[in-house]
């Protein structure tokens, strides 16, 4: 007989499987995916974003939340890196209503997934408004845009800033990768000369 992972599964009767189940998993409608970990980068430029969003959002109505919480994107289950909404919750839920921001922070190994049936998830989910994809080894973000004309594409580098329009915030670069590898005060301190003795 297959197991919960190997059958044909709803949403709902996914949900109920994967709470009682001790790791997270991820479900695009056919194929189950357990969750990995993440570099010490990946963890810190998600909590930069987290922190600068929970403070430019605070009093308006919407709030971010971490990558330990579920979205219900197309027809399957995301576990994105950020996420924002603007609608009422409850506490004790464990999926985020009517995202209208997502962010996934993207390393070679999920480079694809994430541009590719990720993406087509998000874009295909109503509530959404913009979707980021924050490369962790360069200072790089890919931000769609959902428009009446469809989805546009405008790609942030360097020391640019990311325009988040669905929730009225902007953040610079700077901002996402302060203390990364990647960190703009950082690369300055390193093309410093080394003092002389």
């Amino acid at each position: 007989m297959p197991n919960a992972v190997e059958k044909l599964m709803s949403i709902d009767e996914f949900l109920i499987w994967e709470r009682a189940q001790p790791e997270r998993y991820e479900f695009d409608g056919l194929v189950v995916r357990m969750m990995t970990g993440g570099t010490l980068d990946h963890s810190t430029i998600a909590s930069n974003l987290w922190t600068m969003l929970r403070e430019k959002l605070r009093e308006t109505g919407c709030r971010p939340f971490r990558g330990d919480t579920k979205v219900i994107a197309n027809r399957g289950i995301r576990y994105p890196d950020v996420t924002v909404t603007c609608s009422p919750i409850t506490g004790g839920d464990d999926v985020v209503p009517e995202p209208v921001l997502v962010i996934e922070i993207i390393s070679p190994s999920s480079a694809r997934e994430d541009r590719g049936r990720k993406k087509l998830d998000y874009f295909a989910t109503p509530s959404i408004r913009q979707y980021a994809i924050v490369e962790q080894d360069e200072r790089l973000v890919d931000l769609y845009t959902r428009t009446e004309a469809g989805w546009i594409d405008e790609v942030v580098v360097d020391d640019g800033t990311l325009n988040l329009s669905a929730i009225g915030v902007t953040i610079p670069l700077d901002a996402i990768y302060e203390d990364t590898e990647l960190d703009a005060t950082r690369r300055r301190a390193d093309e410093r000369p080394a003092p002389t003795a």
